[in-house]
């Protein structure tokens, strides 16, 4: 009786060092390459936009599709920061109040546009911001869920970058 459990557990080991875990370790391969694919095309749109101050509808149908051709099912969504000065002529904190002039307090601010058709033209100074986020579930993370009970989360990022 002892000889055919030990038997049985072998062959339940053997499986899944044979089987199962080179197949997790594939899986988790591809998804990580896939993940750093993403980040790459990401950086470089960001990096194209940068240099040339214009996003064409035809890049951002290109972003989308390289985004989504290496096996996850992703979101993207691309914003334009718009760079707005504020000058306050009366600031809070005087650093001189016994002189009693008063010094302009100048701070940067970068308002988000969602209008589409602002996009496409940047001025120098703006910002353009790419989110990322994963729709469905790959299958390496399902089959990983599924099989050991852990998950390595969605793919979630955003990177920005200022053009000019």
């Amino acid at each position: 009786m002892v000889d055919t459990i030990s038997k049985i557990l072998s062959i339940v080991l053997i499986f899944l060092m044979l089987v199962l875990a080179p197949l997790l370790i594939s899986y988790k391969i591809d998804d990580a390459v896939a993940r750093r694919e993403i980040l790459f095309e990401v950086t470089q749109f960001i990096d194209k936009v940068r240099d040339t101050q214009t996003v064409s509808p035809g890049d951002l149908d290109q972003l989308y599709q390289n985004c989504n051709s290496h096996g996850l099912t992703v979101d993207v969504r691309v914003r334009r920061l718009v760079k707005t000065v504020v000058i306050d002529p009366y600031p809070e904190n005087d650093p001189h109040p016994e002189i009693g002039s008063h010094t302009k307090e100048v701070t940067v601010e970068y308002t988000i546009t969602d209008d589409p058709a602002a996009l496409y033209n940047f001025n120098k100074g703006d910002g353009v911001q790419v989110v990322v986020e994963e729709i469905g579930i790959s299958p390496s993370r399902s089959f990983m869920y599924r099989v050991l009970g852990a998950d390595s989360g969605p793919l979630k990022f955003t990177l920005a970058g200022i053009v000019g």
